[in-house]
């Protein structure tokens, strides 16, 4: 090949393009957009799993809730029947041939018995002693009050038992404070 040829070459028409060239582009252009379409099927596929298996934990979820709920409250149920049967003890009786003593006696034994049933779930009494420290997250202050030889702020008379389970109080214990200085 001349100088001339090469010269002609290099400076060949850019429309003129090789048919060669062109099925190798068409093939690569086809491998690629099938590669694409596979993965965009996979993705597609691995999203319409990750729904599908988003709604499964959703109910899942619901029927444990539902379950937790229903053996909490059977246990509960469960707790209280006692409490119940010592009522209709109590209310079988021919009231009449009862004593007063009797029948506090028997409210007493109740009323302990839906205590214990009670602190088995987990509820527990707020019972300040007269005397001891006032904690605001315990107990409700109602008023003031004096108490000979007890430091300022501190609990002079309990008006009404908190309860608390866990952690939360569900009402705090209401009671006299003393005055501080």
């Amino acid at each position: 090949m001349t100088e001339s040829d090469e010269n002609n070459t290099e400076h060949a028409d850019p429309k003129v393009v090789d048919c060669a060239d062109v099925a190798a582009d068409a093939e690569t252009i086809d491998a690629l957009v099938t590669r694409l379409e596979c993965e965009r099927d996979e993705a597609m596929a691995l999203r319409q799993r990750a729904l599908a298996d988003y709604a499964n934990f959703q109910r899942r979820s619901v029927e444990n809730e539902a379950r937790a709920r229903l053996w909490g409250i059977t246990s509960f149920a469960r707790g209280l029947m006692p409490v119940l049967d010592h009522f209709d003890l109590t209310l079988s009786q021919d009231l009449s041939k009862l004593s007063v003593e009797q029948i506090a006696k028997s409210v007493e034994m109740t009323r302990a018995e839906l205590q214990r049933a009670l602190e088995q779930q987990g509820l527990v009494k707020i019972d300040p002693a007269v005397g001891s420290e006032f904690n605001p997250m315990h107990h409700e202050a109602v008023t003031q009050m004096p108490l000979e030889g007890a430091a300022g702020g501190s609990i002079a008379m309990q008006f009404q038992c908190g309860w608390r389970l866990g952690d939360a109080v569900l009402r705090p214990a209401k009671v006299a404070v003393t005055p501080t200085e």
